[in-house]
């Protein structure tokens, strides 16, 4: 349901439409089985891993007047859900993740970043094969939602994890909530 809601969404921006007030809450965006590099070595308290998303279906457009319609995208939540290699995510005491859009299609250099996870694990809490990352106030996607004739229409996040981490790579789907809110 929620791939056809966001396809309508970016039929409405796309084209001559009449004025529309809308808010759509709880999309669900999920990459599946993102494949987590092992630690290599004892000493080594950190991975890092990096996977995209297509934000054309989020209305994405370097048309300036389809993009003057969407007022708001906001990041809710962020999870980890392991699939191969672990089961249990409790290692996790650290996770930082950056969102930005690449200056080009090769490239992961980028103008325009936003951070949408700084978690810093406090005290023992049992994770399980789910990690729900802390947000305490939703991240404001929209600046990403805007790009340039030359960027490409891709939001590529990069996360880097800290802890006690496996010693094998391993596999996870991540899953973001967002909400939009659009005014034509």
């Amino acid at each position: 349901m929620g791939r056809r809601l966001l396809l309508g969404l970016a039929a409405l921006l796309a084209g001559c439409s009449p004025i529309v007030d809308g808010e759509f809450s709880d999309i669900e965006v999920t990459r599946p089985d993102i494949t987590i590099p092992a630690v290599t070595t004892a000493t080594q308290p950190a991975v890092t891993f990096s996977f995209s998303i297509d934000s054309t279906p989020l209305g994405a457009n370097a048309n300036p007047e389809a993009q003057d319609g969407i007022v708001s995208v906001k990041l809710h939540r962020l999870a980890l859900t392991a699939k191969s290699g672990v089961t249990d995510l409790s290692f996790i005491e650290t996770l930082h993740a950056l969102a930005c859009v690449p200056i080009s299609k090769t490239s992961t250099l980028s103008s325009r970043q936003v951070e949408i996870a700084d978690y810093e694990r406090e005290f023992d809490l049992p994770a399980g094969k789910t990690f729900e990352v802390p947000i305490p106030e939703p991240v404001d996607l929209l600046p990403l939602l805007r790009p340039s004739s030359t960027e490409p229409r891709r939001i590529l996040v990069i996360v880097n994890l800290g802890g006690a981490l496996p010693t094998t790579q391993w596999q996870a789907d991540v899953s973001m909530s967002l909400s939009i809110e659009i005014r034509q």
